[in-house]
């Protein structure tokens, strides 16, 4: 008897301490059970915003335009000096900024002026001739039908009134000739423009067709980038652009494509690209690197999330995301629009003002429930 009391005494003993420790456990397991459930976020108001489809490209800054101004006479360069607006001369170098038909040298000027002189009296001379030999060749015409000249001196005074007009013609072209040359001993600038380099100094001789000064118009400078053939039909004449240049890092200047040139380069099937954008201040020099940005589509008031907010979106998975109603996390597939950077488009499957999960999601299922430890508006 007292064996079976002892048994039985410790089987109920075992028994109490197995359900104590049972109730506890699942207790604690329940507890634990609610609360990993309840899963800590960070949403974010849907909002609306500008975003744009962009491509990086890289290029050259060139002048508009590049003239070398060579001399059309040879000579002695008198003077290497212009006008400026308030009356005063001012050296030509470097630097100097200059209008279309702004003096730039002169050329032994006194020399072609005496030229010109030498050949207007030489005009002069001729039509004093022909008219000489005119009146002659009337009066032995006269003469001629009066019986009283041969045949022969008629001729004659025929030929003499066209040698007479032919050296008058060649007077006149050595005249017009002359006039040239003296307006191109003056040398103007063909452009409006700056001085990029000086190829000789004033006093030198000079022949024609050699170098006096480059001018360069960079009031408006030209970018061409290489775009590749598989993009060329998302660009246009109008095309907006941003330029980024080392020399002034934290500047953007607005630009234009100006135009697309008709061919692509067999070699590298890539297309010209003609950028144009103005100078107004001169901070872009010609030789500089370009960062360019070409801007191929842009959508305004669209709803716009961060890139990483967005799960799937793999091969067999659908992009979705979290958003919260009433403390419970709700999953909704999106349809995708135009990337930017680290934003995205969302063109369905969002709204604004909804509260967009943006931290924790990758610990959410569907309909589980959130609590809210931050909110950004």
């Amino acid at each position: 008897m007292k064996i079976s009391r002892r048994i039985i005494y410790w089987v109920t003993a075992f028994v109490l301490v197995f359900v104590t420790f049972w109730s506890g456990y699942a207790h604690k397991s329940t507890k634990s059970s609610d609360e990993e459930k309840t899963v800590p976020v960070e949403v974010e108001l849907v909002s609306t915003d500008s975003i744009e489809e962009t491509m990086e490209l890289t290029g050259w800054i060139k002048a508009n335009a590049v003239v070398d101004v060579k001399s059309e006479v040879p000579g002695r360069i008198e003077s290497l000096q212009t006008v400026l607006d308030d009356g005063d001369l001012a050296a030509v170098e470097e630097g100097l900024a200059v209008k279309k038909g702004q003096q730039l040298a002169v050329i032994d000027r006194a020399v072609y002026l005496a030229q010109l002189e030498a050949a207007k009296a030489n005009v002069k001379a001729g039509e004093v001739e022909l008219a000489d030999a005119q009146r002659e060749q009337k009066r032995i015409i006269g003469l001629y039908k009066a019986g009283s000249a041969t045949e022969q001196s008629k001729d004659k005074a025929v030929t003499a009134a066209k040698l007479a007009e032919a050296r008058l013609a060649l007077a006149m072209a050595n005249m017009e000739l002359a006039e040239i040359n003296l307006s191109e001993s003056m040398i103007c600038s063909p452009i409006d423009g700056i001085i990029t380099a000086k190829h000789i100094d004033q006093g030198n001789l000079i022949r024609a067709g050699d170098g006096i000064v480059t001018v360069a118009d960079i009031r408006t400078v030209k970018i061409i980038v290489a775009v590749a053939e598989k993009y060329s039909e998302q660009i246009n004449v109008g095309t907006p652009a941003k330029i980024k240049v080392d020399a002034f890092a934290e500047k953007v200047f607005d630009a234009k494509v100006y135009s697309i040139h008709p061919a692509l380069d067999t070699q590298t099937h890539t297309i010209q690209v003609e950028i144009r954008l103005d100078n107004d201040e001169l901070l872009l020099k010609p030789g500089m690197f370009a960062r360019v940005t070409l801007i191929t589509k842009r959508k305004d008031d669209v709803v716009v999330v961060g890139r990483d907010v967005i799960l799937g979106g793999r091969i067999n998975d659908k992009p979705y995301v979290y958003v919260v109603e009433k403390n419970v996390a709700h999953k909704r597939f999106v349809k995708l629009g135009i990337t930017q950077a680290e934003r995205i488009e969302i063109t369905e499957g969002l709204r604004e003002g909804q509260k967009l999960v943006v931290n924790g999601m990758n610990y959410l299922a569907d309909r589980m429930a959130v609590e809210i430890v931050r909110s950004k508006n």
